[in-house]
């Protein structure tokens, strides 16, 4: 799979072109649905099945407030996209200028840049400056420039379609279960292992704690039954994320307990592949009440994932 940034030069690609255009945040369910299509119509067009995706979301740019947490980073985004089959990945970056490009002039930049024969869609498909380019004005364009467009319909699963912001809402709601089905693997985050207050091992419970990227989407605060990547093993953990309410804490952390393992990890960067959520955060009367907590806590997490297949 190639990853390339930016719209290549005319040429750069000889067969023909099968191409879908969307953030593909997260690269859930639906949108590994839809690159099924994709990768199935290219090869029986025996053409290439591009992804041209955007950095960052469009939404930060044309609605700063409205910007959405994200369920990947951008590499994150590419490493998930690879199974899919795609041939090649067109990394755009999404800038106030490309923002208030007509549809017609950003058409004209994929034909520009690809021997275009297929367009693979969603119904809620458009381009250009205030989306104008629905797709009604994109199979029109298409059919006066030689390509056709093939709309998929979303993928539905628990009574609705399959969506990030869907996604998003079951995270920040405390319903990992329900984001982690609809995204067909378990949630993650990467941070960077720095020093936290210490706490956790002063009780014995010592902790890695995580300086995530900025702009993700968090899960709801509470405790979890985790994994932990750690120099590519995966170790079993009891993830935090909250404000640490017993210790009078203010600042959200993410940490994790790891269980048995010992050695120092900071400034190393780690992955927490969350599993399931066990319980809300509480702020305890003592601390003997929340060692006594995360002792059970420990206990249920090793049930958890006994039962658990380690991440892929």
């Amino acid at each position: 799979m190639d990853v390339i940034r930016g719209l290549p030069p005319r040429g750069d690609v000889s067969r023909p072109v099968v191409l879908t255009i969307g953030t593909y945040d997260g690269v859930h369910l639906g949108h590994r649905w839809l690159l099924s299509h994709l990768v199935a119509e290219a090869r029986r067009e025996g053409g290439a099945a591009v992804v041209l995706t955007f950095d960052p979301h469009p939404r930060c740019i044309v609605d700063p407030d409205g910007c959405p947490p994200m369920l990947a980073g951008v590499d994150e985004r590419l490493r998930l996209l690879e199974p899919s089959g795609v041939d090649r990945i067109v990394l755009l970056t999404f800038s106030r200028e490309l923002s208030m490009w007509t549809a017609e002039r950003f058409c004209d930049a994929l034909t520009g840049a690809f021997p275009l024969r297929r367009l693979v869609a969603g119904p809620g498909f458009a381009v250009g400056h205030r989306r104008s380019g629905d797709l009604s004005f994109v199979r029109r364009y298409g059919a006066a420039h030689g390509f056709d467009v093939l709309t998929v319909d979303p993928l539905m699963r628990a009574g609705g379609p399959v969506s990030s912001s869907r996604i998003r809402g079951a995270l920040r709601e405390g319903r990992l279960d329900e984001a982690n089905d609809l995204l067909g693997r378990r949630y993650e985050l990467s941070g960077a292992v720095v020093h936290g207050a210490g706490a956790g091992k002063q009780i014995g419970f010592p902790t890695v704690n995580l300086d995530v990227d900025q702009g993700r989407c968090l899960p709801a605060p509470g405790v979890y039954a985790a994994w932990c990547e750690v120099a590519g093993e995966w170790c079993a953990a009891a993830a935090s994320i909250g404000f640490r309410p017993t210790f009078g804490g203010d600042t959200l952390t993410i940490e994790a307990h790891l269980l048995d393992y010992s050695g120092d990890l900071y400034g190393n960067r780690v992955t927490l592949a969350f599993e399931h959520r066990l319980r809300d955060e509480v702020r305890f009367p003592s601390i003997d009440a929340l060692v006594r907590q995360m002792t059970h806590d420990v206990e249920q997490v090793r049930s958890v994932l006994a039962s658990a297949a380690t991440p892929s």
